[in-house]
């Protein structure tokens, strides 16, 4: 009987995640993650497979996706395991609520939790390419797709546009010559004597980048539970590995938000709001994703004070029977990262007015904006293209703005807004 592979590749991977990693639930349940039968969470070897293959094709390669993952005429030479979570991998809650576009409220049914795995957690996969003979195209393929994740460029699972799905990886990689008895042993028992390898760093994925730094003065992310301390209870931040955390969905949220009354006071397009943010499934469509990428914001040396309130009945104007609570905002120092595909020009200067929004203080992060919450401190928002181009936005005390474009991009992209226009 003539064997159907004589070459084969394994690569053992090791990975971290940089940021939060959403698995999936059973049935579409939002409250839970994917899990093993020995109760580990895990990310599917499809999606991990569909993720690799999409940047393939995405980059022109149909060709040489269609070698290693397969089609309908021919199976691939590529193996993809799924990818398990080790036990000490920590779940945890985000709570999300759904804004109806057309009066800024909250939708109805809108409020609903998302779990995901913490940062920090690690998992372990492996890749097995079978060939007959070595293909070094192919090989090195396989090691540019492993470099793309590890450089951020192919994040794994789901919420990417929110920031999670950011891994790290450390891989080791052992070659077998089937046609050689002893390699021929140490792949029937799987020896794990792999050599560590440097990945490729090839950027494919070009993209502009924005990034905000500013103070956030009294910021309240609300965690999903209060916080209990005897018979009294109060509101905290949104934390992770004990740092509080801006979450992405919610930083992405607010400046939805404002686009779409950029868009509606302009008289731009609202499409161009759906284009950058993406939309869910309407009309028997599967909705489509955004161009944008918003990272959790981690705030570090926060300042914290407890503040109790009441609540008040609008008709009588009196204090409600067990109307006092208790909130904890935040102050501290934020570095706010967003990414935008390139060539959007147009989108790419809607998200500008957006962001000169919140530094202007015309928009809010977070709950309570109303009594002056979550509002940003902006000092600057620096902007670069992957081909250096720079562009900066300045903001002092007074809330003056003042901009350097020296390559030009905010007039490109300002061109590209105006023929928007309806």
């Amino acid at each position: 009987m003539r064997a159907v592979f004589t070459t084969a590749i394994r690569y053992k991977v090791n990975a971290v995640c940089e940021t939060p990693l959403r698995t999936g639930g059973a049935a579409g349940n939002t409250e839970s993650v994917l899990r093993d039968s020995f109760g580990n969470a895990f990310l599917q070897g499809s999606s991990l497979a569909g993720a690799l293959r999409n940047w393939l094709e995405n980059n022109g390669e149909q060709k040489t996706a269609k070698a290693l993952f397969g089609s309908q005429e021919h199976e691939g030479r590529l193996i993809v395991s799924d990818a398990v979570l080790r036990a000490d991998a920590e779940q945890a809650i985000r709570p999300r609520l759904r804004i109806d576009e057309k009066n800024g409220t909250a939708a109805d049914k809108g409020k609903f939790d998302v779990a995901h795995i913490v940062s920090g957690s690690q998992l372990d996969f492996e890749l097995t390419w079978l060939g007959n003979g070595r293909d070094d195209e192919e090989i090195m393929t396989v090691e540019r797709m492993l470099g793309a994740v590890n450089s951020g460029e192919i994040r794994l699972g789901a919420q990417k546009s929110n920031g999670f799905g950011r891994l790290t990886l450390c891989v080791r990689k052992r070659s077998y010559d089937l046609m050689n008895k002893a390699d021929r042993a140490a792949w029937i028992e799987d020896r794990d004597d792999g050599d560590e390898i440097k990945l490729p760093e090839n950027v494919t994925d070009r993209r502009v980048t924005f990034v905000l730094e500013g103070i956030a003065d009294s910021v309240l992310i609300r965690a999903s539970a209060p916080v209990y301390e005897g018979d009294q209870s109060y509101t905290v931040n949104i934390e992770e590995n004990g740092h509080p955390i801006l979450p992405g969905s919610s930083i992405k949220g607010a400046l939805r938000a404002q686009c779409m009354r950029i868009v509606q006071s302009a008289g731009v397009r609202e499409s161009l709001v759906n284009d950058l943010f993406g939309r869910g499934a309407q009309d028997g469509d599967n909705g489509r994703a955004g161009v944008i990428c918003v990272d959790d914001v981690r705030m570090n040396d926060v300042k914290k004070q407890r503040i109790r309130r009441i609540r008040i009945n609008r008709f009588t104007g009196g204090v409600i029977r067990g109307g006092l609570f208790a909130e904890e905002p935040l102050s501290g120092a934020v570095q706010m990262t967003i990414s935008v595909k390139e060539e959007q020009d147009a989108l790419c200067a809607l998200l500008v007015y957006a962001l000169r929004d919140l530094g202007l203080g015309l928009c809010n992060l977070g709950s309570d904006g109303a009594i002056g919450r979550g509002y940003i401190a902006v000092k600057r928002i620096l902007i670069q293209t992957l081909d250096g181009r720079k562009a900066e936005i300045g903001f002092d005390q007074n809330h003056t703005m003042s901009m350097r474009d020296t390559d030009g991009l905010f007039d490109k992209w300002q061109k590209a807004w105006k023929e928007c226009m309806v």
